[in-house]
């Protein structure tokens, strides 16, 4: 009965791509990303014959071959990380004492806009229950003018107290997702059980000690701080990969883009969404309107196949600079890549393994070795600023 959330989405995805895992891509939208798309099932490598049955050396050479390479040296970018501030850790640790907030029970109070209330309901339309429409006495926490709840719920929940026993009537959206309450009346037998009241923590070292892995407030802080920096460190090197990966792309002509291999990218990630709304109960048309932002289908398919197309441009670009410049991998370097993508990702490397295919997870590790290569032949504007300002400070202190 509640409004549907945006879901977590979990893992690496099918579409693996340097530029689109740093954040192009989705220029229109600020919603979901293509390449986020995952679900248990979805993202699984999907083996391709073709690809499993070559050494990787013909695959780096399959996706080289037909590019010629544009300028991918000496491209300016700026690998700059945002400093973390004082006020960037009291926020972390004010979210982490409101996480920590009790409540008492409030059984006395009339319910107004603005509480939180904890309630019981039986849902029904034209008299029968209907799947997801019970509490079952477990009760549900509703903070009343949300709007969490579908319209003119909460509003019925006003003006009630501990123990009242009332009937909600509500009539669903027209796309509400399910065929069976889409449009339909229903009405819920509830119960208020009680207004829940926060008590607010206080930020000491038994607070910390008790729900974290420190002891104390100052290591709490300092491993916020390391945390956050971490964080921007990882941000601004994506943005600055993926400024180098777009223009290396852009400048190089790429002939014999396969047009089957899009095609196959864009509907195994099509179908990995359309299963992802189908386990939430929610339609496709819906679920990508919300999520994604499209309300058009077919420009939604032209978004997604735009996207494939990028990822493939990619592979032909990194395997042509690996080509060019001799770059290749051992076990080892495999192996490294294998430990880091887990961590990434929080899973471990034979699940890693199982969804990706031998030569794919072989390119990722190039790809990775070849971007780095780049950046090393690039020029960072921020270390030409910061040595730029240096020698000035220094000349001036010889004056």
């Amino acid at each position: 009965m509640k409004k549907f959330g945006k879901t977590l989405i979990v893992g690496a995805a099918l579409v693996m791509s340097m530029s689109l895992i740093t954040g192009c891509g989705d220029d229109k939208k600020e919603t979901g990303k293509i390449t986020e798309t995952s679900t248990e099932e979805a993202g699984k490598a999907t083996p391709n014959d073709a690809s499993d049955n070559m050494s990787f050396d013909e695959y780096v050479n399959k996706y080289g071959k037909d590019v010629k390479l544009g300028n991918y040296k000496g491209i300016e970018y700026e690998n700059s990380p945002v400093q973390v501030t004082d006020e960037d850790v009291k926020k972390k640790v004010q979210e982490f004492v409101d996480s920590c907030v009790t409540y008492n029970e409030d059984k006395e109070s009339v319910t107004k806009d603005g509480d939180t209330v904890n309630i019981d309901f039986v849902g029904t339309v034209d008299g029968v229950p209907f799947e997801g429409g019970d509490t079952n006495g477990a009760g549900c926490d509703l903070v009343l003018g949300s709007g969490s709840f579908i319209d003119n719920f909460e509003e019925q929940v006003e003006g009630h107290k501990a123990g009242d026993k009332f009937d909600v009537k509500v009539t669903f959206p027209e796309n509400y997702g399910k065929d069976e309450l889409n449009g339909k009346e229903a009405v819920f037998a509830t119960t208020v059980n009680y207004i829940k009241v926060p008590v607010e923590a206080e930020y000491n070292d038994e607070l910390v000690s008790k729900n974290t892995d420190y002891s104390n407030t100052a290591d709490y802080e300092k491993s916020i701080r390391e945390a956050l920096q971490t964080s921007n460190d990882a941000a601004a090197l994506s943005s600055a990969q993926n400024l180098i990966m777009v223009n290396a792309i852009n400048s190089a002509t790429i002939d014999n883009l396969s047009e089957d291999e899009v095609n196959s990218m864009a509907d195994e990630i099509k179908t990995s969404i359309q299963e992802q709304a189908a386990a939430y109960n929610i339609d496709y048309a819906t679920y990508i309107s919300y999520y994604y932002g499209y309300s058009d289908e077919t420009e939604f398919d032209k978004y997604v196949k735009s996207v494939c197309e990028e990822t493939l441009k990619e592979k032909m670009v990194v395997c042509a600079i690996a080509m060019a410049e001799n770059i290749t991998i051992d076990d080892k370097e495999e192996a490294e890549f294998v430990k880091k993508m887990a961590s990434d990702n929080h899973t471990s490397e034979d699940e890693v393994k199982s969804y990706y295919a031998e030569n794919d997870i072989k390119y990722y590790t190039l790809a990775d070795k070849v971007m780095q290569f780049m950046m090393d032949n690039g020029v960072n504007k921020a270390e030409t600023n910061q040595n730029s300002t240096a020698a000035t400070e220094a000349a001036t202190e010889a004056e």
